[in-house]
């Protein structure tokens, strides 16, 4: 069985636990149908049915896509992304950090996420994720793409809970040993230094139930370099 969102509707709902950089009047309704179209997703490749439940699915699925396409223009990201990092406080220690609602790969109202729960640690960041079925490769592993994605975003969050606007600009993976699928993991990130305007990073992704002194399934280190405000002033 898969493992249940970490966002529950009162966790949503309570907000104080939440730094969200961009609120969404609809996160509790949104993150919901979200969830139940990854459980979908989960469900379609992990089981089979008859010809004619696929041709509900697909017939629903269109109509449904059709229904939301018609009732608003696409919503475009923010052009002030970045710049909201020297402008925003950063988030609590300990707070639940969220950009987008909808981000790729760990908003919850995106139906192609994973399940994560993503809070600042400290001058670190700490992600407990779940990878379901649909990102299964190996049997019972979570295709490297995905992790690697993940590392990405969570690198991506380091950032925001260190208060600076960075691009990825180089990631070096380690896949040690497998990450499982179902089964909650933990990503660790943090700075381990800076030169100018050069930010090095690394990572770590252990089993849930580990030990921090555990050999972790993955290690990665990376290069962000960052955007200054005076470079997004002159855009």
């Amino acid at each position: 069985m898969d493992d249940p969102s970490p966002h529950g509707d009162a966790e949503l709902d309570a907000g104080a636990d939440l730094h969200l950089i961009y609120p969404d009047a609809q996160l509790v309704e949104r993150s919901a149908a979200a969830g139940a179209l990854r459980r979908l997703a989960h469900a379609f490749v992990r089981h089979r049915t008859d010809p004619e439940t696929l041709a509900e699915i697909a017939a629903w699925a269109e109509a449904t896509a059709e229904r939301l396409e018609a009732g608003s223009a696409p919503v475009p990201r923010p052009a002030d992304y970045f710049a909201r990092r020297y402008t925003d406080p950063r988030p609590a220690d300990g707070a639940e950090v969220m950009a987008f609602s909808d981000r790729a790969f760990s908003g919850p109202a995106n139906p192609t996420a994973m399940e994560v729960d993503m809070r600042r640690d400290g001058d670190g960041v700490r992600a407990r994720v779940t990878f379901g079925a649909a990102f299964e490769s190996a049997p019972g592993r979570a295709h490297g793409g995905s992790v690697c994605a993940v590392v990405d975003d969570v690198l991506g969050y380091l950032m925001v809970c260190l208060g600076i606007a960075a691009y990825t600009a180089r990631l070096e993976i380690d896949y040690r040993g497998g990450v499982p699928i179902d089964e909650p993991v933990i990503f660790s990130g943090r700075e381990t230094r800076r030169e100018g305007r050069k930010s090095h990073v690394e990572l770590a992704v252990r089993a849930a139930s580990a030990s921090p002194d555990t050999s972790p399934l993955i290690e990665a280190t990376g290069l962000f370099v960052i955007v200054t405000p005076d470079q997004l002033a002159a855009k």
